[in-house]
C-alpha cells in the first residue's frame, strides 16, 4: 500500500482543510512542535481506511474544538490500483451523519467499489490491503525508539519490550482464557451427553416382538384395498355433486336468457341512432369544405379592400421620393468638376510627399547605421587592448608554471611498488587483528574451562553428599514407620492372641523389647522431601557444568585449528609483501608514510605538467585574439567614414524635395490637404447614394402595391366561384339522403359514443349466443338424469365410512413403525452420544492441559523464544543491506551483539555501537517486526518514530544516510522526528505548524 493523497478537515487539532500529496515523496520528515499533530496524519490514514483509531473509541473524540464535521478521504495505491476511501461524520443534530465511500479508478474515472456501507467498506479494505486493524498499524509505523530500548535492556526487559511490540501480552491471556472457556464448555457437554445416556430407556427393544412385525405386515397388504375402496366411493360422489350443479347452471342460464330478451326494443333504438350518427360522419368531409369556401370568400373580400388603400399610400410616397433623387443628381453634376480640379492639384503633390518621407526614413536609417558604427568602432579598441592585456597575463602564469615544475619530481617505480603492495598491507593488518582477537578468545575459553572442570569436580562432591544425605533420611524414615506399625499392632493385640506377623502366640506386654520411639513421621517425610530436591538439584548441576566443559573443549579445539589457520595466512601474506618491497624488515605505518608522500609529490608534478601545456595552449589563444581585433578595428575605422558620408548626402536631398513641396502646397499640410478632398468627395457620394436608395424602395414598395392588390381580386374571384360550387354539391347531397342542415348538425355524434353504442349492440348479440349455448349445451349432458342433496348425503356416509376403516388401520400401522423405528433410532443414538462422548472427553483433556500450560511462563517463553530468533534472522538480512554488507545481528547467550564484517568478523556488544550503527541495528529490528506481521502482505510506504531526543553531528549524518538508502528500496518512508536538524538533512519535510485556528501543513523540499 502505497499513500498518494490524504485530506483531513475536522480532526483533532486540524480545524480547517489540509492536504498532503505524497506522490512526488521519497524520503521524508514529519516536523513540528509537541501537540501540533505530527501522530494525528497517521491516525488520519487508520480513520479513513478502518473507520477508528488506537488512541481513542469514538470520532466523535477527534472532532476539534468548536467545529460540527469530522471529515478524512485518503487516496492510496495496491498492486499498482488507485483506491479513495472518504469517511464524514456530521454533528449538526442530535444524531450524527454519517456519509462512507470507497471508490477505484477504473480507465482513468473512480467508480464505487463494493456496497457504499460501512461493514462493507472495513471487509474490502482488509481484503485489498491483505491486513486487518492491529496488523496495519503494527506494521506501518515502526517505533525504532523502543527498539533501542529493547536492544540495551536486560533479558527480562527484552522480553517484555517484545511481547507488547508483537502483540502477545493480549494474545496469551486470551487465549488462557478461551482455553478455560473451552475447558468448561467441553467438560459441561460431556455431563450434558452422560446425562442423556443415563435418561435413554433401553426396553424399548423388548416390545420389538414378532407379533407386532407380523401385524405391521398384515397391515400393509390390507391398505391398498381400503385406499381403492375409498377412491370409488369419492368418484361416485363426484359425479353426483357434478350433475346437481349442472341443473343449478341451467336453471341459472336460463333466467339469465329471459332477461337478455327484454332488452331487445332498446337495442332497436340505440340501432338506428347510430345508423343516422354513421351517415352524419360520412358528409362531415363534404360540410368542412363548405365552411372553409364560406370563411375564405369573407377573407379575400376584406383583402381586396385593404390592398387598395395601400396602393395609393405608396403611389404618393413614390412621386415624392422621384423629385428628391432628381434634385440630387443636379447639384453633383454642378461640383464633380471642382473635385477632379483639387485631386489633380493633390496628385502632384503626393508624388514631393512620397519622395520626402523615403528621403527622411533614409536619413534615420543612415544616422542609425552610424552610430552602430561608432558603437562597433569603440568595441574594436576595447577588444584590442584586452588582448594584449590578457597576453600578457598569460606569459606571466607561463614564467609562473615553468618555476613550480622546478620543485617537484615524479613517483617513478618505487611509488608504483608500494601502491602494489598497499591492498596487501590492509590485508596483513586485518589477519593481524584477527589473530590477536582469536588469541584473546583462546586464553577466555581456556580459563573458563579451568572454571568450568573446577565446577564440575565440586558438582560432582556435592552429588555424593547430597546422595549419602538423601540415603540416610530414607533410612530414619523406614525405621520410624516401622516401629509406629510396630507399636500400632501391640495396640490391638491382646496377651495369648497370634501374632500375624511371626505366627507366635503374644506375649505379656512387660516382656516384649522397648520400642524405641520414632519421633515425627510427617517432619522425617518433609526431610526426606528436601533432600531429593537437594539431590536432584545437584545432579542438575552436575550434568550441566560436564555440559559446559564439554562445550567449552570443543570450542578451545575450534579456537586453535582457527587460530592455526589465521597465523599460517599471516605468514603467507607476509612473505608476499617482503618479496614484492625485496626486504624483510618493514613496517606498515612507515611505508603507508612513503607512499603517501611519493604520491602526493607525483600527484603536483603530473598536475604542473598538465597546467604548463595548457598555459602553453592559452598564450597561443591570446596571441591569435590579438591578431584578429586588430584587423577588426581597421575595418570598423573604413566603414565608420563611409556611413558619415552618406549622412550629409541624404540630409542636402532632404532640404531640396522640402522646398519644391512647400511652394505647391501654399505651406499647408499633404496631409490636411487629402482628409479635405476626401471629406467632400465623401459626402457628395452619401447624399448620391441615400436619395438613390429612398427613390428605388418606394419604386420597389410601389410595385408591390400594385402586384398585392392584382392578386387580392383574382383570390377573391376564385373564392366566390368555388363558395357557390360547394353551396350547390352540399344543397344535392342533403336531399340524396333526405336530410336538412339543421338534422346534419342534430346528428353529429362524437366517435367515442359510437363506440360504446356498437359495444352494446354487440355484448347484446354476444351474451344472447352465448346464453343459448350453454342452456343447449346443459341439456345435451343431462340428459333424463336427475339428483337431489338426500342422495348426495347417502354418497358422503358411504365415502366418511370407507375412509374411516381406511384411517384407522393406516394409523395402527404407523404406530407400529414408530415404535419400531424408535426402539433402533434409540440404539443408534446410545452408540451415537458414547463416540461424542469419548471425543469431548479426548478435546477436554487437550484444552485442560493446554489452559494450565498458557497460565504458565514456560509456553510464552517458548514461543518468545523462536520468535525472537526469527526477528534476529530476518533484522540480519536488513541491517546488512541498509550497511552496505557490513554489520551482522547476532543473538547469544541471551545478549545481543553486532558482526562487523569489514573487521574479519569481529564482535562487538550493541552497547559498544555508535549513534548511527544503533539507529540501523534497531531500525532493521523493526523492519523485521513489520515484515513478519505483514505476513507477505506488500508494504509500500514505512513512517519510522525514530525516537532520539537530541542527534551529534556524526550520528545525524549516519542516520540520514540510512534513511535515505531505506528509500531507494521502491517504497515511501516517512520519519516522525523532534529533530530539526534531521529534517534538514532529508530535505524534504511535511510541517506541522501550531496556531491559534488550527493546526497547518507545510510541505517543503520538493524537486520539481
Amino acid at each position: 500500500m502505497r499513500p498518494l493523497e490524504l485530506t483531513l478537515e475536522g480532526f483533532t487539532s486540524f480545524r480547517n482543510q489540509a492536504k498532503i500529496n505524497f506522490e512526488k515523496l521519497e524520503v521524508f520528515a514529519i516536523t513540528g512542535p509537541t501537540g501540533a499533530g505530527k501522530s494525528s496524519l497517521l491516525d488520519a490514514m487508520t480513520l479513513a481506511l478502518y473507520g477508528k483509531v488506537a488512541r481513542k473509541t469514538q470520532p466523535k473524540e477527534l472532532l476539534s474544538q468548536g467545529t460540527l464535521k469530522l471529515q478524512v478521504s485518503f487516496r492510496f495505491l495496491v498492486n499498482q490500483t488507485e483506491f479513495l476511501v472518504l469517511r464524514s461524520w456530521s454533528y449538526r443534530t442530535k444524531t450524527s451523519q454519517l456519509t462512507f465511500k470507497l471508490e477505484k479508478r477504473i480507465n482513468g474515472e473512480f467508480q464505487p467499489f463494493g456496497e457504499q456501507k460501512e461493514a462493507e467498506i472495513n471487509t474490502a479494505i482488509e481484503k485489498v490491503l491483505g491486513m486487518n486493524f492491529e496488523t496495519f498499524t503494527k506494521v506501518i509505523l515502526l517505533p525504532q525508539g523502543q527498539f533501542d530500548e529493547f536492544l540495551k535492556g536486560k533479558s527480562a526487559e527484552r522480553r517484555k519490550i517484545l511481547s507488547n511490540l508483537a502483540g502477545y501480552e493480549k494474545i496469551f491471556p486470551d487465549m488462557c482464557t478461551q482455553a478455560g472457556k473451552q475447558a468448561n464448555l467441553l467438560e459441561g457437554e460431556c455431563n450434558a451427553i452422560q446425562e442423556q445416556l443415563k435418561n435413554l430407556d433401553s426396553s424399548l427393544d423388548i416390545e420389538l416382538n414378532s407379533q407386532r412385525r407380523d401385524r405391521s405386515e398384515f397391515l400393509s397388504q390390507e391398505l391398498p384395498k381400503l385406499n381403492e375402496a375409498v377412491t370409488k366411493a369419492q368418484t361416485a360422489l363426484a359425479a353426483e355433486k357434478e350433475l346437481l350443479q349442472r341443473l343449478k347452471d341451467l336453471s341459472d342460464w336460463q333466467e339469465q336468457l329471459e332477461e337478455l330478451n327484454k332488452q331487445a326494443i332498446n337495442i332497436s333504438k340505440l340501432k338506428q341512432q347510430l345508423e343516422q350518427a354513421r351517415v352524419g360522419d360520412r358528409l362531415s368531409a363534404i360540410w368542412t369544405s363548405v365552411n372553409l369556401a364560406r370563411n375564405r370568400y369573407d377573407k379575400t373580400q376584406a383583402d381586396v379592400e385593404i390592398a387598395a388603400k395601400a396602393l395609393i399610400e405608396k403611389q404618393s410616397a413614390f412621386k415624392i421620393q422621384e423629385d428628391n433623387f432628381s434634385q440630387a443628381q443636379a447639384y453633383h453634376t454642378e461640383i464633380a468638376p471642382q473635385l477632379k480640379q483639387r485631386e489633380e492639384a493633390l496628385t502632384t503633390a503626393k508624388i514631393y510627399e512620397q519622395q520626402r518621407r523615403q528621403i527622411n526614413n533614409e536619413v534615420k536609417r543612415v544616422e542609425e547605421v552610424l552610430a552602430d558604427k561608432v558603437k562597433l568602432l569603440t568595441e574594436a579598441d576595447k577588444a584590442v587592448k584586452k588582448a594584449e592585456a590578457e597576453l600578457i597575463q598569460k606569459n606571466q602564469i607561463l614564467t609562473r608554471v615553468n618555476n613550480e615544475i622546478s620543485q617537484y619530481s615524479p613517483g617513478g617505480e618505487r611509488l608504483e611498488q608500494l601502491n602494489r603492495v598497499t591492498p596487501l598491507l590492509i590485508k596483513w593488518e586485518g589477519i593481524q587483528k584477527q589473530v590477536e582477537s582469536d588469541r584473546t578468545k583462546l586464553q577466555q575459553i581456556t580459563q573458563e574451562l579451568i572454571t568450568a572442570e573446577s565446577d564440575y569436580q565440586s558438582a560432582i562432591l556435592n552429588l555424593q553428599k547430597s546422595e549419602a544425605e538423601c540415603e540416610q533420611s530414607r533410612v530414619e524414615l523406614d525405621t520410624a514407620r516401622q516401629n509406629n506399625y510396630a507399636a500400632a499392632l501391640r495396640a490391638l493385640l491382646h496377651t495369648d492372641d497370634d501374632c500375624p506377623v511371626c505366627g507366635g502366640v503374644y506375649p505379656e506386654v512387660h516382656l516384649l523389647p522397648q520400642l524405641e520411639s520414632s519421633g515425627n513421621i510427617e517432619a522425617l517425610e518433609k526431610r526426606d522431601r528436601e533432600a531429593e530436591k537437594v539431590r536432584k538439584k545437584a545432579a542438575e548441576t552436575k550434568t550441566k557444568a560436564e555440559t559446559t566443559s564439554d562445550n567449552l573443549k570443543k570450542q578451545e579445539i575450534e579456537c586453535l585449528q582457527m587460530l592455526a589457520d589465521k597465523e599460517a595466512d599471516l605468514k603467507a601474506e607476509t612473505q608476499q609483501i617482503s618479496t614484492i618491497l625485496k626486504t624483510d624488515k618493514w613496517k606498515v605505518k612507515l611505508l603507508e608514510q612513503e607512499r603517501q608522500a611519493l604520491h602526493e609529490s607525483d600527484a603536483k608534478y603530473q598536475q604542473c605538467l598538465t597546467n604548463q601545456e595548457k598555459t602553453i595552449r592559452e598564450v597561443q589563444a591570446s596571441e591569435q585574439n590579438l591578431k584578429s581585433a586588430k584587423t577588426i578595428l581597421s575595418d570598423k575605422q573604413t566603414q565608420h567614414q563611409d556611413a558619415a558620408n552618406e549622412v550629409e548626402r541624404q540630409k542636402t536631398q532632404l532640404q531640396e524635395i522640402s522646398d519644391k513641396l512647400s511652394k505647391l502646397t501654399g505651406g499647408e499640410s499633404y496631409e490636411n490637404l487629402f482628409q479635405k478632398l476626401e471629406r467632400d468627395k465623401q459626402q457628395l457620394e452619401h447624399r448620391i447614394q441615400h436619395e438613390n436608395h429612398n427613390y428605388q424602395t418606394a419604386r420597389d414598395e410601389f410595385r408591390q402595391a400594385e402586384q398585392s392588390d392584382v392578386n387580392a381580386r383574382k383570390d377573391f374571384d376564385l373564392a366566390s366561384t368555388e363558395k357557390q360550387r360547394l353551396e350547390t354539391e352540399w344543397q344535392n347531397t342533403l336531399l340524396s339522403v333526405k336530410f336538412t342542415e339543421q338534422l346534419f348538425q342534430q346528428s353529429k355524434v362524437h366517435p367515442e359514443v359510437q363506440n360504446q353504442w356498437q359495444q352494446k349492440i354487440d355484448d347484446y348479440k354476444t351474451n344472447q349466443i352465448q346464453l343459448q349455448t350453454n342452456v343447449k349445451r346443459e341439456i345435451d349432458a343431462i340428459g333424463d338424469r336427475t339428483t337431489n342433496a338426500e342422495i348426495i348425503v347417502q354418497y358422503e356416509k358411504i365415502v366418511t365410512d370407507a375412509g374411516e376403516k381406511y384411517k384407522q388401520a393406516q394409523d395402527e400401522y404407523n404406530a407400529l413403525k414408530l415404535l419400531i423405528a424408535k426402539a433402533e433410532e434409540q440404539r443408534e443414538q446410545v452408540e451415537k452420544l458414547q463416540a461424542q462422548l469419548s471425543n469431548k472427553e479426548q478435546e477436554l483433556g487437550i484444552y485442560q492441559i493446554l489452559s494450565k500450560e498458557l497460565r504458565s511462563d514456560r509456553f510464552q517463553d517458548y514461543i518468545l523464544q523462536h520468535f525472537e530468533r526469527e526477528l534476529v534472522e530476518q533484522a540480519t538480512v536488513f541491517l546488512l543491506e541498509l550497511t552496505e554488507q557490513r554489520y551482522a545481528l547476532k543473538y547469544e547467550n541471551k545478549e545481543y551483539k553486532v558482526e562487523d564484517n569489514w573487521s574479519g568478523g569481529e564482535s562487538r556488544r550493541v552497547q559498544t555501537l555508535s549513534g548511527g550503527e544503533t539507529f540501523a541495528t534497531s531500525l532493521s529490528l523493526a523492519l523485521a517486526l513489520s515484515e513478519k506481521l505483514s505476513r507477505g502482505a506488500k508494504l509500500g510506504s514505512l513512517f519510522i518514530d525514530e525516537g532520539f531526543g537530541t542527534l551529534d553531528a556524526e550520528t545525524l549524518q549516519s542516520v540520514s544516510s540510512i534513511l535515505l538508502s531505506l528509500g531507494k528500496q521502491e517504497r515511501l518512508v516517512g520519519v516522525i522526528t523532534h529533530v530539526p536538524a534531521l529534517g534538514e538533512e532529508l530535505g524534504t519535510q511535511i510541517k506541522v505548524e501550531k496556531f491559534l485556528e488550527g493546526s497547518r501543513i507545510v510541505v517543503t523540499g520538493i524537486s520539481a
